[in-house]
């Protein structure tokens, strides 16, 4: 029997499962899709958060007028977040005529699934890269052995709450193998009905249970030490399958699942004699920093607006806006968790 052949339809319908299979960190993530990126300059889409503006609310009579209403500016106070695609992960595997002639061999689990899920573990990798080595995350938590995951859950709140940029829902923990093991020592974790939550199969194994009502997901590709409480605005993913091309026999660009996509596409080699497939995507990962100073107003850096834009901006009291230093502004939608203890629960 020589290769199994099925439609592109069906080969998407196969990949589908596969691309839902993997996917943990991306889908904590904040993701812009395809759609946002069509004609976007530099493959570049400004990202605009909900805050990025300041109003002013007064008092006026009630029951008696003795004046005009008051009208104000509404001043920009920055937030606008470029988020880009820089990345094509491609994998790609080609099959000789023999192979299509001699051998026995099921294209869609043999070829096409191994290709999807190569894909899509290298996106994942991706996200715990961008995660684990930021170095703009502003407050940390360390704690040792005798840690109540209770109050290290409250502490790792607590910045973030006093930040007053992150949403109270949507916060999770992520943490490596020897956090888990100590939290899950105490009976401080409480147990976190993982059936009604949004994601995949991987994300929905990965809950250990919860502190402070956020889920606790244990994630391998953690230092064992380490942890984060992150909001799924900490990053934004941007992501698209590319089209499939004219010069391709058969293809999908529309398998995606959970908002993350991939393309693939089959044609032929004349000059070696051998089908390609290929399954690929755009990515790219971007971190949210939008810290602000003390007054509340969102910190400015060299360079990121021009004259004429800053000329229209104003901080929340009205006055000029002053531009930091680059890399002034740090990431508060997530905070570090770094264990200091043994690795061993039974110490």
């Amino acid at each position: 029997m020589a290769v199994q052949k099925v439609k592109a339809k069906k080969q998407a319908s196969f990949a589908l499962p596969m691309v839902e299979k993997q996917l943990v960190l991306p889908l904590l993530m904040t993701i812009v899709g395809k759609e946002n990126f069509t004609g976007a300059a530099n493959d570049t889409v400004n990202f605009k958060l909900k805050d990025g503006s300041i109003a002013t609310a007064r008092d006026y009579d009630f029951r008696g007028r003795s004046g005009p209403i008051v009208l104000d500016d509404i001043y920009q106070t920055g937030g606008n977040i470029p988020v880009r695609l820089n990345t094509h992960v491609v994998s790609a595997t080609g099959l000789e005529d023999e192979h299509f002639t001699l051998d026995d061999i099921d294209f869609a689990t043999e070829v096409l699934a191994p290709q999807v899920t190569a894909v899509v573990e290298r996106v994942e990798a991706k996200a715990l890269s961008a995660i684990r080595n930021t170095t703009s995350i502003k407050h940390s938590v360390p704690f040792g052995n005798e840690g109540d995951p209770h109050l290290i859950a409250t502490e790792a709140k607590r910045p973030m709450d006093s930040e007053k940029v992150a949403p109270y829902n949507g916060r999770v923990f992520v943490v490596g193998n020897n956090i888990a093991a100590h939290f899950r020592a105490s009976d401080r974790l409480s147990r976190y009905d993982s059936v009604g939550l949004e994601g995949t199969p991987a994300l929905r194994d990965a809950v250990i249970g919860a502190l402070a009502g956020s889920p606790v997901i244990e994630h391998n590709g953690l230092n064992p030490d380490e942890g984060f409480y992150m909001h799924g605005t900490s990053f934004v993913l941007g992501n698209a399958s590319p089209n499939v091309p004219r010069g391709a026999v058969t293809g999908n660009s529309n398998i995606s699942r959970r908002g993350v996509s991939v393309r693939w596409i089959q044609d032929y080699d004349a000059n070696y004699l051998r089908d390609r497939s290929i399954v690929s995507t755009f990515v790219g990962i971007n971190e949210i920093r939008d810290e602000r100073d003390a007054n509340g107003n969102w910190i400015i850096e060299t360079g990121e607006f021009d004259a004429e834009e800053l000329a229209v901006m104003k901080n929340a009291d009205g006055s000029v806006v002053v531009p930091a230093a680059v890399g002034t502004r740090k990431n508060v939608r997530i905070v570090k968790l770094s264990f200091t203890g043994t690795a061993s629960v039974l110490d």
